[in-house]
């Protein structure tokens, strides 16, 4: 599997990566297309990456390194690749790299606890903070989500600075919506 960087609007493989991104996430769950695209290059703490597998893009994946932290903001396997262990092996790669951490819907219904187990099995643990993240949008409200990390998060003090550059690297949220 090869992790191909996208530096720049003009990058051939984000077609792709834009049809994943909308048909993966919900709108509230996703930056404006333009404004990631203007992101590119121009963020340094911001990458984007298209996974590929036999030379055919299989995946992406958004992420801000962030101190010692990496935070997962995105990341899908396209739906034909899923189930056969793609998705997986790149979260392993990426879990090698150090401290991660990743948002996730509260397991209200099948899918969210399916989503959970998957990280669960690469050896991720669900936080046991409350959590809020903040909005995409102006016009948007904070919503429940769950915090995982390939760390056990006994640190309350260092999740918690963690979260606050989250809020303001990635969110541009001043406040925050952390219950921590």
């Amino acid at each position: 599997m090869q992790y191909l960087s996208i530096d720049h609007p003009s990058d051939l493989n984000l077609p792709f990566v834009q049809q994943l991104y909308y048909s993966a996430f919900p709108q509230k769950e996703r930056r404006e297309w333009d404004e990631l695209t203007g992101m590119l290059g121009a963020v340094p703490e911001m990458h984007l990456q298209v996974i590929v597998e036999d030379g055919e893009p299989i995946g992406m994946i958004t992420s801000w390194k962030l101190n010692d932290w990496r935070f997962i903001e995105h990341f899908a396997i396209a739906e034909i690749q899923r189930g056969n262990g793609c998705g997986q092996s790149v979260m392993r790669d990426f879990l090698e790299g150090g401290k991660v951490l990743l948002e996730v819907e509260p397991p209200s219904n099948a899918e969210a606890t399916r989503r959970i187990k998957f990280y669960e099995r690469v050896g991720m643990v669900c936080l046991a903070f409350p959590y809020l993240q903040p909005p995409y949008r102006k016009t948007g409200k904070p919503y429940e989500m769950v915090l995982m990390s390939n760390v056990n998060g006994d640190d309350e003090a260092e999740i918690n600075e963690v979260v606050q550059l989250i809020f303001e690297k990635v969110y541009h949220s001043p406040g925050g919506y952390s219950q921590l």
